[in-house]
């Protein structure tokens, strides 16, 4: 249940004894500062200072990423921080915790930020992120964080090559509401999420006053000074710089003050000719949003932030022009004319609040107007947005299949309620392919998991809480690959296939769809060796004879004949040419008549006959660069995650993964990305032994692509054409919600199944 408003004055928090204020921002082992290290994913992952990573610098130099452009000392600086550093594969992290100084309360940073821009997608590329925040981690104002990611056209940034760096800037932001209390500043830097490309940056920072001051008192005027460094100055006389000159007597100065991310406030200075105030002083008032304030020598138009407004003025004496004069403080809290007020209950209850009155709730959304008198407005509106949620009723019944079929996406649901957060529980070799919190889930069994297996739904709106379970029994489906050999002429009728009379030589794939006793579809497929028949004899006197003699062969039997073969090289070699009757051809006897190219031989198993091909095109991907997504979600495929590519080698699971891969693209086009061009088999690919290649078998490919090349450039297009950041082909193995992948250098990397952010090539058995 939440309740936001507040119409009442706010009140200064009183000051904590003992916290830390402002800190040394060069400091790193100082009170107050925490430094940390990680990558891309987890900043935070330890904490302690590292070397290079966190470093302090204090002698003049240029930045030699930004072609020594960038210095790294600012003007009037001789320390700052370099978070982050040129190396890739890190990121960084410094958060600095005190208790803000009520008369230093402007938090200035003077920052630079390096960027290489890789062309990654935006949210993989290199960033850097400066926040303040209160105690529980919430941005102190909408403008108190600075977020930039590597790319063109960053504005206030300038390019070095492929490096993208920001000159030094500064940032200021009044923390005069928080005073008393405790805050956090934090920079965080990132590399790619690639682990390549760098990401840094340098600052420091200080707590200056927030009072104008006062310069240059001839008699005839003065000039007041604000705080330098801010985007922009905007003074009531009109002026726009940092300083403003004004007359004398009587001068009252005011400025408004714009940060590079938008912060606002206002600095308020007045030159007096009679006694100035005895002493500083703190005031709290409250005032209608379109009402002018005049009091406590404040003298303030609108329009105001509605909710709490701090003004800081300055009294000076005209006689001697002495700085550092009596300041005065004003928090004013902005009444708005209307005011919402949200509020979550549950069903039945009774709802008192705010001038509303309310019982025995029936479920559904109320919006409801009171107008109440609040001085100092005449009229104050209370718009309330109240949400009854149902009482929740447990639930007890879940639809879904109770006798499944293993590796294949089965949907089990309740009925949805609104209001009501969800959460599956499943065993051991079970997978949700859509996430765990929703009142419905696609679910993968494997011969892994228990058998029966018992998946449990719990749900909970804040009204109650309910669990359903289900028993579901779970049946394997086969895929077989079976290799068998007849002569020329002969028939073949096992193991389910009958195969009529096969008269031509070569290697045929024949499939068998068949079901289990439990429906569980399996998949048969023969890879028939057809070889020649004997047929004839031979006579030929002498067997041994010399260059440029000659002798008889002759053909003995009823309609027999002979045909001179060549020899043929006996072994299969990487660059040969597959074609679509599993003969192989070599590169050198291309083209040969009646023969049609399938695919180029990048490995040959033990056998010397035997192994894998790869494709003679890509798989058409989408207009821009031919890439493809590797799926609509980043869900797991499998069962296996493989975190390193020392154990992702060890994959061979393909063909299995392909195939899953394929029917999920098919039956879940909605959930993510449903414009984009993903993976995908037809049956007939499928039937032709076609499948997405293990990052194993990528690498193999990679090591052989000279020759494989050779080959393609005569029946298709060439591998890793081009050095460019999209020549890199996807792989079936897995990582979590990413893919392994292959670029034109041979780097196994990985990127998230959603990315439109590589080529395919498949590959099949033969």
């Amino acid at each position: 249940m939440k309740r936001s408003l507040l119409l009442a004055t706010l009140l200064l928090a009183v000051f904590a004894a003992g916290l830390a204020q402002c800190p040394d921002f060069t400091d790193l082992t100082g009170p107050g500062v925490t430094c940390q290290y990680g990558d891309f994913y987890n900043p935070f992952m330890h904490t302690g200072v590292v070397g290079g990573r966190h470093t302090v610098i204090t002698w003049q130099g240029t930045d030699p990423s930004t072609n020594f452009q960038l210095p790294f000392l600012p003007p009037g600086e001789s320390t700052v921080v370099r978070l982050g550093n040129n190396a890739g594969g890190e990121a960084e992290a410094i958060t600095y915790q005190f208790s803000v100084d009520p008369d230093h309360s402007i938090l200035l940073v003077k920052f630079a930020v390096v960027l290489e821009d890789p062309l990654h997608l935006f949210w993989d590329q290199p960033r850097f992120v400066m926040r303040v925040i209160d105690s529980v981690g919430n941005l102190v104002s909408s403008c108190s964080e600075y977020d930039v990611h590597a790319g063109l056209g960053i504005p206030g940034f300038q390019n070095a090559g492929n490096v993208r760096w920001r000159p030094w800037t500064s940032f200021g932001l009044d923390l005069a509401e928080y005073a008393g209390q405790q805050i956090r500043v934090q920079f965080v830097t990132y590399d790619c999420a690639y682990y390549v490309h760098f990401g840094y940056a340098y600052f420091t920072a200080s707590c200056i006053s927030n009072n104008l001051s006062i310069t240059d008192c001839d008699g005839q005027s003065v000039t007041f000074s604000a705080p330098q460094g801010f985007s922009s100055y905007e003074w009531n006389n009109g002026d726009t710089t940092s300083s403003s000159v004004y007359p004398q007597v009587p001068s009252t100065a005011s400025c408004h003050i714009t940060s590079v991310t938008g912060c606002e406030f206002t600095l308020m200075g007045t030159l007096l000719s009679s006694e100035l105030p005895s002493e500083s002083a703190v005031f709290y008032d409250t005032i209608c949003e379109d009402h002018s304030y005049h009091n406590h020598l404040f003298d303030l138009s609108p329009p105001y932030q509605p909710g709490m407004n701090v003004f800081n003025q300055v009294f000076y004496n005209s006689s001697d022009c002495s700085d550092g004069g009596v300041s005065y403080t004003l928090y004013l809290t902005v009444l708005k004319h209307y005011n919402d007020v949200y509020y979550t209950t549950c069903q039945g209850l009774d709802y008192h609040g705010y001038g509303f009155h309310y019982t025995d709730l029936p479920a559904g959304q109320i919006l409801d107007t009171l107008m109440i008198s609040l001085p100092p407005c005449d009229s104050v509106f209370l718009i309330l947005h109240l949400t009854v949620n149902p009482s929740f009723l447990p639930t007890t019944a879940m639809s879904g299949d109770m006798s499944v079929c293993d590796e294949v996406a089965h949907v089990y649901s309740v009925a949805p309620m609104n209001g009501t957060t969800y959460q599956w529980t499943l065993p051991s070799g079970v997978s949700s392919l859509n996430g765990n919190s929703s009142h419905e889930a696609v679910l993968y069994f494997t011969p892994q998991a228990p058998n029966p297996a018992v998946i449990q739904i719990a749900g909970s709106n804040g009204c109650g809480t309910g669990t359903a379970s289900l028993v579901v029994s779970h049946y394997p489906s086969y895929h077989i690959l079976m290799k068998d050999t007849i002569c020329s002429g002969g028939v073949y009728a096992e193991n389910g296939f009958n195969v009529t009379v096969q008269d031509s030589m070569g290697i045929y794939t024949f499939t068998r769809n068949s079901s289990t006793q439990y429906g569980c579809d399996s998949m048969i497929v023969l890879q028939l060796m057809v070889s020649g028949r004997p047929s004839l004899a031979t006579l030929a006197q002498p067997t041994d004879i010399c260059v440029g003699d000659s002798t008889t062969v002759q053909a003995l039997g009823e309609g027999a004949s002979f045909q001179i073969i060549p020899a043929m090289e006996a072994e299969v070699k990487a660059g040969d040419i597959l074609c679509t009757d599993y003969s192989i051809v070599k590169p050198a006897d291309w083209p040969v008549q009646g023969k049609t190219a399938k695919g180029v031989v990048f490995y040959v198993d033990s056998t010397n006959q035997h192994g894998w091909a790869v494709a003679l095109q890509d798989v058409p991907g989408d207009s821009f660069n031919n890439t493809i997504a590797w799926s609509y979600y980043g869900v797991m495929m499998g069962t296996v995650s493989y975190g390193t590519i020392r154990s992702a080698m060890s994959d061979q699971n393909g063909h299995a993964i392909t195939q899953l891969l394929s029917q999920y693209n098919l039956q879940y086009p909605h959930l993510y990305l449903n414009h984009a061009t993903t993976i995908f088999l037809t049956a007939d690919e499928f039937a032709a032994g076609w499948y997405l290649p293990t990052i194993r078998q990528l690498y193999i490919l990679f090591c052989e692509k000279g020759q494989v090349n050779l080959s393609l450039q005569m029946t298709g297009s060439t591998l890793w054409g081009s050095a460019g950041i999209t020549s890199k082909y996807w792989s079936s193995t897995e990582m979590s919600n990413k893919a392994w992948c292959m670029d034109y250098s041979g780097t196994a990397s990985t990127a998230f199944k959603m990315s439109s952010d590589a080529h395919v090539r498949f590959v099949c058995d033969f």
